[in-house]
């Protein structure tokens, strides 16, 4: 079933899936007389992406967020049972395959019921694949980073968009043909992290291994963005436009305030982290009846995905934030719980010998500003046990 991947990023195939003809079904015939083994993968993959059809393309920057949210929802329940670290970047991949489908121009339908969801693509290029950071534009332009931490900041004003403090992009209204609500995705690989100030002026850390969806300028009457992974938030205050961060399960809602917000897809937990201000947090699509969830500052609220329950509880906030400054702070937290943190920032395998052992409490504090191997050393010290390198990126914890 991970193979179903090659055929998403193949434009042969989303041709055939929407716009088949003689020659395309030619091909794909042959494909299969020659590759017969590959038809159950095959048809799986026209499976997922039949799902979404469309019959309007003018669409807000909410309608297409939530959009994605039944993307990547369906993607993931296909591949449900097996959390590993191989399934999270199949599930990743799959992941930016199905933002890539919006992000260059794809016609969008969302009927807010949710009852249905249709999708078309119109044009699609290759997944932008590689350890680098990638920035995919509304006109299908895949920018590249090779930094450790990259920054992009939308300048107030003339709405130009600066990397790094060096490369400059044109706003997406000046392109040739652009259309109102395009969408840009900003993809943050395992081992890297980026920071994002937006044309309102929110500033958004995000984390290594997430994603983040956006446009160049905010229309509506809400700001509006979607997020797969890690991200801190500094939002900028404004009551008229309250600013939303969506995710496949939850919407969280401020008018201006400071926060973090965790959503792994192979996390069971999604976590929201207040440090400033006040934040409303909603399951989606909930019902006429069901509750929204406020926070005040030093309250976290641990939303369940499979039970549908949200547990609010006080926390010590650095311990959850720290992360954007280069320091990894954790106190009686579950071992496996501090080197899956690890794992993402600085893509790298961790394994127990003993299952057990990743169940033990542990506090301190780590620097990732250091090697890794640094950071190991510091981590079998505080759990008093052996890490040992298998491998250029695999390491084995055991007991001493």
């Amino acid at each position: 079933m991970d193979k179903i991947g090659q055929y998403l990023e193949d434009k042969r195939f989303i041709d055939w899936v929407f716009h088949p003809d003689e020659d395309i079904e030619r091909y794909w015939e042959a494909y299969l007389r020659e590759h017969p083994e590959e038809k159950a993968n095959l048809l799986l993959a026209r499976k997922v992406v039949g799902k979404f059809r469309t019959i309007d393309s003018n669409l807000s920057e909410s309608q297409k967020i939530m959009l994605f949210s039944g993307i990547l929802k369906e993607i993931e329940r296909r591949q449900s049972g097996r959390r590993t670290i191989k399934l999270v970047t199949v599930i990743s991949r799959y992941a930016a395959v199905a933002l890539l489908f919006f992000s260059i121009g794809a016609l969008l339908f969302y009927r807010k019921d949710n009852r249905d969801q249709r999708f078309l693509t119109e044009e699609i290029s290759g997944q932008p694949s590689g350890p680098m950071t990638t920035l995919i534009r509304p006109n299908g332009q895949h920018i590249k980073l090779a930094e450790d931490k990259s920054t992009f900041a939308y300048q107030a004003g003339n709405k130009k968009l600066v990397i790094n403090d060096s490369i400059q992009v044109a706003s997406s209204e000046d392109m040739p043909g652009s259309k109102k609500n395009q969408m840009n995705q900003l993809i943050v690989p395992y081992g890297k992290t980026s920071e994002m100030l937006l044309s309102d002026g929110t500033k958004i850390y995000l984390n290594a291994g997430s994603r983040l969806i956006y446009p160049d300028v905010f229309e509506g009457k809400h700001r509006e963005v979607f997020l797969v992974g890690e991200a801190y938030f500094e939002v900028h205050k404004d009551p008229k436009h309250p600013f939303i961060v969506q995710t496949t399960d939850i919407n969280v809602e401020v008018l201006g305030t400071h926060f973090n917000v965790s959503a792994y897809p192979s996390d069971n937990v999604y976590e929201t982290t207040l440090a400033e201000g006040k934040v409303r947090i909603r399951q989606n699509n909930a019902g006429l009846f069901d509750k929204s969830i406020d926070l005040v500052p030093n309250q976290m609220a641990a939303y369940n995905r499979d039970s549908k329950e949200t547990k609010v509880r006080h926390v010590d906030v650095e311990n959850y934030i720290l992360w954007k400054d280069g320091m990894l702070k954790f106190a009686s937290s579950d071992f496996n719980r501090v080197t899956r943190k690890l794992e993402r920032f600085y893509n790298i395998r961790i394994t127990f010998q003993d299952p057990m052992v990743g169940m033990l409490k542990i506090s301190g504090k780590l620097m990732l500003t250091e090697k890794k191997n640094e950071v190991m050393d510091v981590l079998s010290q505080t759990a008093s046990v052996k890490i040992v390198q298998i491998g250029k990126d695999n390491y084995e914890i055991m007991k001493n």
